[in-house]
Parts: structure tokens; sequence; C-alpha cells
């Protein structure tokens, strides 16, 4: 609830009359943004001047927005925020002043420093809580439990335990606690990319891309529901998040679907499986496909290329998958009159400020340059292209841009006591060898079966993902679980891939489901039967994990022949696996029938030449009976 209410008091100070204090907050989140700006084309600062700015002032915007927060009567809270932001200013001046002496051999934590570490930890735990929920900073606590207490713990899972003071040097003052890799991303990386996806719905991308998916998809059977997921694949590529999908694509979409009849629970339902393929969209994807980058030490161009089949499969699934569900129940779609003409759509004032950029990306990407470079240049093509097509709306455009950086903070703000907590937790894993420990257990309970060994995987991070925002689902199952499946001797891409997708599908799997519980809230529907049709919608997804641990020619690792063996029965299993479970395929069908059908979508997954022809038999099988029996039908009708 916390977030919400920031996020409506972020929304209200950056659109509304503004008080003097409002006016300030502004101009310091304009200057928030800008700075990233500045150092995405001269280069960042030294790791500790730069990750501890971005996590300091960021977190200092956060607690001055909740300041006012007209909403927010608890006085406690606000005073917790005027002493956060004391804390927090000091330790950003520290860092700034003599974060280079912090990574020095010479650097001894004296006693203010470590008290003001314990206070500064204490506070990215208190605006995770109230930002993303307890889940986190519960972890991040039981991580500093275990490493404190760890002499008094009997077993495998015990070890020699440290002092807090070796602790807090590790949380606070070097480059793997809260100031670690991962902060090191989101300080550079990811807040470019989020300036870049700011920007571009300042320039009027949001209702582009509406426009263009309702022009696409939205005349067909079930066309609302389509629309919805073509407009947050589109989003999807810029925003990265699944409940940012959801609240911007869904504030549209699922109000149209319920004025067409559509059930609540389809409604929320499509949106939200939808908009959790964003995240797997290339070219930007989520800030979780950065961090993987990072962990495997590859560049963020073979992340993104990589994803491209596995994310097209995916909307492939999806968007099966409604107009099996739409032809069932009959849903129609969006009256052409309401479809805008494709020459409204596609005019180039308004496409070219919004496509341009992001073709100017891949081309870039692919040429090899960095991620930073790329979406520095493709925020200059925006800006410049939006400011040129409308010379004398100029002053209300540059305004709308400025609006847009304090929108791309707001933006960050989301993301940097999520990642600032996740570090604690991250850092104490690898200080007391954990992760290690973890993944000897999983290795043992697969043993010499590797599909054992992912259920268990799956399992695992279906589990770390409960009530957790995918990027921290993430960060923890590619410190954990990952290094695991490539122990047994699935390749590291894939395996990271695998923890990947299933830290996104646990934001739609039962009992905690985030991203259905949002979709749910907008559509007014029942969260279990709304979870229920979303995982159905995304059942062929929910597989290419697996897929991809048996033969990873999905993600383009193999010869051309096993990549194009690997997608095309993918496409199969995903087809059968849509129709069995949304019970139809030219009609509704029966049980016998789409038990079949899953089946012959499951063999599928094994890569082996028996179960793919099997599969391929069954479902053509299959065709074959409903077309000879639907012509039946026809002539008994008709005598």
């Amino acid at each position: 609830m916390a977030q919400e209410n920031t996020t409506q008091t972020t929304s209200e100070t950056f659109t509304s009359r503004k008080t003097p204090f409002e006016w300030a907050v502004f101009v310091i989140s304009v200057a928030y943004a800008c700075f990233f700006l500045y150092t995405a084309f001269s280069g960042p600062f030294t790791s500790i001047v730069q990750r501890g700015f971005h996590v300091c002032a960021g977190l200092i915007i956060w607690c001055l927005l909740d300041l006012n927060n007209k909403k927010k009567t608890n006085k406690i809270e606000k005073g917790i925020d005027l002493i956060m932001i004391v804390i927090l200013a000091i330790m950003m001046v520290y860092y700034v002043s003599a974060g280079k002496s912090v990574l020095m051999p010479t650097f001894k934590m004296t006693t203010p420093l470590f008290v003001m570490g314990i206070l500064f930890m204490i506070c990215v735990m208190e605006v995770a809580r109230r930002t993303i929920g307890i889940a986190v900073p519960i972890l991040s606590l039981i991580g500093l439990a275990y490493a404190l207490l760890g002499k008094y713990i009997p077993g495998t899972f015990g070890h020699a335990g440290f002092k807090l003071q070796r602790v807090m040097e590790i949380i606070a003052f070097s480059d793997r606690g809260i100031l670690g890799s991962v902060t090191g991303i989101s300080a550079t990386i990811i807040a470019t990319f989020v300036i870049f996806g700011a920007i571009l719905f300042a320039t009027g991308g949001g209702e582009t891309f509406i426009n263009l998916a309702s022009l696409v998809a939205g005349n067909s059977a079930g066309g609302a529901a389509k629309m919805a997921s073509v407009a947050s694949g589109l989003f999807g590529m810029i925003s990265g998040s699944s409940a940012a999908n959801v609240a911007t694509t869904g504030a549209f979409t699922i109000p149209m679907m319920k004025r067409m009849g559509y059930s609540n629970d389809f409604a929320g339902a499509s949106e939200a499986s939808a908009s959790s393929g964003g995240q797997i969209m290339p070219p930007i994807m989520g800030a979780g496909a950065f961090i993987m980058a990072d962990m495997l030490g590859v560049t963020y161009k073979e992340i993104a290329i990589a994803a491209i089949i596995p994310s097209v499969l995916f909307y492939v699934g999806v968007i099966w998958g409604i107009d099996c569900f739409a032809r069932r129940y009959h849903y129609r779609g969006i009256p052409k009159d309401e479809i805008p003409a494709a020459a409204e759509v596609l005019k180039p004032s308004k496409c070219l400020p919004v496509f341009l950029p992001i073709g100017i990306l891949i081309v870039l990407f692919l040429m090899g340059f960095t991620a930073v470079y790329c979406a520095s240049w493709s925020i200059v093509a925006a800006v410049v292209l939006y400011l040129v097509m409308a010379p004398k709306e100029l002053v209300q455009r540059v305004k709308n841009l400025i609006h847009g950086l304090a929108d791309a903070t707001k933006d960050m703000l989301t993301v940097i006591p999520l990642i600032a907590c996740s570090q604690i937790l991250v850092a104490l894993i690898s200080t007391t060898g954990v992760g290690v420990k973890f993944t000897n257990i999983i290795v043992e309970l697969g043993g010499s079966s590797m599909l054992l060994a992912g259920l268990c995987a799956m399992i695992a991070t279906m589990i770390l993902g409960m009530g957790m925002p995918t990027v921290a689902a993430y960060v923890l199952a590619g410190s954990v679980i990952a290094p695991a499946l490539v122990k047994i001797g699935v390749e590291p891409l894939a395996a990271h891939f695998f923890v990947f997708y299933y830290a996104i599908f646990a934001g739609l799997t039962p009992p905690v489901c985030g991203t259905v519980f949002v979709a749910s809230a907008m559509a007014e529907s029942n969260w279990v039967k709304t979870a229920w049709i979303a995982i159905r919608l995304s059942i062929g997804a929910f597989l290419v994990p697996f897929i991809l641990i048996f033969n990873p020619g999905m993600i383009l690792i193999g010869t051309t022949a096993e990549i194009v063996q690997t997608t095309v029965t993918s496409l199969f299993g995903i087809f059968a696996l849509g129709a069995g479970f949304m019970g139809y395929l030219t009609r509704n069908l029966n049980w016998p029938v789409r038990i079949i059908l899953v089946a012959a979508g499951i063999a599928m997954v094994d890569p082996g030449l028996i179960t793919d022809v099997a599969g391929i038999v069954c479902i053509l099988a299959i065709v074959v009976y409903l077309v000879i029996s639907g012509k039946r039908s026809k002539a008994a009708g008709r005598s």
C-alpha cells in the first residue's frame, strides 16, 4: 500500500499545481535524472561514488515524496522519513567525498562509520518494506542473522560465523554489499534505459502503442484481449515491468474488455499474462536481463538476441490461448468504428519519434556498442525528433520532456530500494557460502535426472518469487539455483533463462501472485479464477524453460538445424497445449481430446526425435478427427 500511495503522490507532484515544496522536489527529481544522462555520455564516476549517490539521493527523493503524501496521516512514519533523510544525506556526502578511500586496502571502519553503516542499512530496509513489501527485508534480516550466528547452527549449514563489524563493512563499505555490482547496473544501465522509456512515453509512445495494437489485432475474435497482448509486448520493450505493464495498458484494455462483455476474470487474466512477457521482450526487456548479463559476464546484446525466439513464442502462445478462449465463449473483436484509421496511427509525426529511436537502439546493439551508449543516443534521437516534428509547440514539448525526466526518477524509485535490499542478501549468501550448499542439495536431489533437477529448481524459484518482484527473485535464484543447474550440465545461459522465466511466472502463480493481484484489482475479478485463466493462457510459456535446459537451440545455442527443429516443435507444442487447456480447436473439445493434445504438447519438451514425431502425429490425428467429425455433423444436420 505504501508503494501505491507514494506513486500517487509522485504523479500528483509532477502534474498538478505545485507548492514551493513540491517545486523543490520536482527540480531535484529532474536534476537526479540529468545526473545519469551526464554520466551516460561522460562515463560513470568511481563505483562507490556512482552507486552511493544513486542509492542515497534516490532514497532521499523517495522520503521527500512520502513526506508530501497528503493521503498519509501516519505522523510516526513521517518523522522517520525526516530522520532517514538526514542519515542518507550524511552517507551520500561521505560516499561522494571519500568514496575512493573505501576500496583502499588501508580503509578502516571507525565507530562513527560503523554506526552510520547500521543506520544506512536500516534505512534501505525500511524504504524497501514500504515500497515492495516485507518479504525482501525479512529475507535480508534472516541472512544477517545467519551470518552472525553461523557457529550455533549444526550440520551442513553451520559455519564459523562473522562479527557484526565485519558484516557491516561488507554491507555498507564495500562494492559487494548495498553498493554491489547489481546496484552498479542500476546506477548506469538501468537508469539510462528508464530515462529512455520515460522519454518515449512523454513523446506520445503510450498512445501510439495502444493505437497500433488496436489496428493490428483489434477486429479479430477476442480483439480487445489480443490488443492487450500486442500493446503489452510493445510497452514491455521499454518498461520491462509486469506491474507497470498491467497498470499502463490495463487502464485502457481492461475497461474495454468489460464493456464488450468479456468476463472480469478473463479481462484481468489476459492482461496479467500479456504483461508478464514484457520482461523477456527485446530489445530492452527488464532490469533482470541486465543483471543476467552481469552475472554471466556477457554483453547485454547476447542476452537480448537469445531472448528473441522465447519471447515471440510466449506472445504467440498467449494470443493463441486468447483466440481459443474467445471463440469458445464468443467474445467478439473491437468494433471497426472504434479502431483508429491506419493513416492516423502511422502518421510520421506520431510514429517517428517513437519507433525510430527504438530502431536506432536495435541497430547500435547489433553493431556491438555498450547498452548505455545505445540508450543514450536513442534518447537524443527521441528528443530531437519530438522537438523538430512540431516547432510551433516547442515550449509545450520541452515541458513534456522535463516532466518525462521527473517521471523517470519516479520509475527509478521503485527499483532502487528493491535492488539495494536484495544486494544485502546476495552479499551475505556469497560471504557465508550458503549458496554453494543449496547448489549441492539441488544436485543431490536431481541426481542423474535433469528433469528432476529442473523440477526442483522450478519449485525453488517459484517459492523464492512468492510476494517478491521479479528482479529480487531472479537475483536470489540466479545466485543460488542457476549454479546448480550449470553443475549438472545445463548451458549457463539456459540455466539463467530458466530461473528468470520462473521468477517472472511466480507473479502469475498462486498463492502469492503479484501481477495477477494488480490485474484482478483493476478488473474487479476473483483473483483465484483470474490466476487460473492466466496460467492456462501462458501454459506454453511455462514449459519453455524446460525446453531450454534440454535443448538450448531456442536461445540460439547449437547448429542451425537444432535451432530450427527446437523452434518448430516448440511452436507445435504451444498450439497443442493452448488448445488443450482452453478446450477449443475449430470447436469445443471433449476431455479425451484435450488430454491427448496436452500430452502431445508436453512430449515436445523432450528434443528427442521419437517424442517430437509422436507429438506431431497426435496433433495431426486430432486435427483430421475434428475435420472429419465436423463434416459428418454438418451432413447429419442437413439430412
